[in-house]
């Protein structure tokens, strides 16, 4: 972290002896397809599967410019969702099925560099860290002919944080000659390391010290999001 701040520094002061100084200030969110993806639960087949999640986030973020490079930083509260279905057989005969979903609370403070064209078009990239400050298990379904719901709090099954990279690109729209915009883009996401956590059916995945129970052999857990931005720019020259 402090090598890439280090180039970051380098590349705003490069850039500061051939540019306007502006500073960016944008209100913001974002609604995102949201999953969490482990190696585990991939080979688990009709077992447990993947299904589509959803998240969103919202917050603050301020961008200094020189000229056509800069530099972000947010500060937005975040929630990133897993879901998933199974299904239970006996010799080929369904004996149940079940959903579930996985909703991770977090923080994430992105810091990202900055390229922008005269016209607002912008892209953007750099590191994320985002700390978990809740994780909920839900799972609801039958078991020969038994419903069953459960719900459980999972926090301590999880990392506290993690890095994530983030790629993004958009355009912020100028109203006339305010200094007041619109901001619509598009961001990624993809963690590094491991986020451990637990499968569809709520059982731990554990780490690479401590594997779980169900799962003997350790795979790690990522987090992986792409979804629309939307907001309000403020801009100061």
């Amino acid at each position: 972290m402090k090598n890439i701040l280090s180039l970051f520094t380098i590349i705003l002061l490069s850039s500061a002896a051939f540019g306007q100084f502006a500073i960016d200030v944008h209100a913001k969110g974002a609604a995102n397809s949201t999953w969490l993806l482990n190696k585990n639960i991939s080979d688990m087949g009709a077992t447990q599967d993947y299904d589509l999640a959803w998240g969103s986030s919202y917050g603050v973020a301020a961008n200094a410019y020189f000229g056509m490079t800069g530099v972000g930083i947010e500060f937005l509260y975040n929630t990133h969702n897993a879901a998933y279905t199974g299904a239970y057989s006996i010799n080929d005969e369904s004996t149940g099925n079940y959903t579930s979903n996985i909703k991770l609370e977090t923080i994430q403070i992105p810091l990202l560099l900055k390229f922008q064209s005269e016209k607002g078009a912008y892209i953007e990239l750099g590191p994320q860290l985002t700390n978990i400050s809740s994780a909920q298990f839900n799972r609801t379904g039958e078991i020969i002919g038994i419903a069953f719901d459960e719900s459980k709090d999972v926090k301590e099954e999880y990392a506290s944080s993690y890095i994530s990279g983030v790629l993004g690109f958009g355009s912020k729209i100028a109203l006339s000659d305010l200094p007041i915009g619109l901001l619509f883009g598009i961001r990624l996401q993809y963690s590094f390391g491991d986020l451990m956590g637990v499968d569809g059916e709520g059982y731990s995945l554990g780490s690479s010290e401590e594997p779980g129970f169900w799962h003997p052999t350790h795979e790690p857990t990522q987090a992986i999001s792409g979804g629309v931005v939307f907001g309000v720019t403020y801009t100061i020259k």
